[in-house]
């Protein structure tokens, strides 16, 4: 949390006038990414109805330090405002991560990729939006969000997966080891092709 803390204030505090365009897209990145990163740890918290108000503020400042490396100076009721161009499926995402709290272990698994890629996707059509001069239809912006958040979603929800399957067999492995059905050279050599097939 920390960290996407000290960005967000680095990037509001930074001066982006003379910035060139990589050092601006840089930002931008590090921002989202940050934030996205922040919104999917804070879903641990055990209590079903408290994510959203929790990933809120994050999300909030994220489209500010946005608008402000495009030269924008915004409050949160602008960008309540300007969310609420998309707003209605952020509420859904929001009402489905509540139910998702209530199914044991994999609940908390959907609910980090949701909020992760709910942010990503704030994160993405604000910088559209901003770099396109804030003219941007409401139905465009939309159709992008739905596009970014469900590619980002499905990408995590695969790398949960992966990193799930890579535990359970390096566990295996080690078992297999403490069990003496494998040498000290076969298991790291077993060890180096697992970690080498992910």
């Amino acid at each position: 949390m920390a960290s996407y803390i000290e960005t967000v204030r680095r990037v509001m505090d930074g001066d982006y006038k003379n910035a060139t365009e990589e050092e601006r897209d840089k930002a931008i990145a590090e921002v989202i990414q940050m934030c996205s990163v922040a919104a999917g740890a804070v879903t641990i918290q055990p209590l079903p109805l408290v994510d959203i108000a929790l990933i809120s503020p994050i999300q909030i400042a994220m489209v500010q330090a946005i608008g402000r490396v495009h030269g924008h100076s915004l409050d949160s009721k602008s960008v309540m405002e300007m969310l609420s161009t998309f707003g209605a499926s952020i509420v859904a995402q929001g009402v489905i991560m509540t139910a998702a709290k209530f199914v044991p272990f994999l609940g908390w698994l959907v609910t980090i990729s949701m909020a992760y890629a709910m942010t990503f996707a704030i994160g993405e059509v604000s910088d559209y939006y901003f770099r396109n001069g804030r003219g941007v239809p409401a139905d465009e912006l939309k159709a992008m969000f739905d596009r970014v958040y469900k590619t980002k979603k499905a990408e995590k929800e695969q790398e949960h997966k992966r990193n799930s399957s890579l535990k359970d067999r390096l566990e295996q492995l080690k078992e297999a080891y403490k069990e003496g059905l494998l040498t000290e050279e076969e298991f790291n050599r077993k060890k180096e092709e697992i970690l080498g097939s992910f």
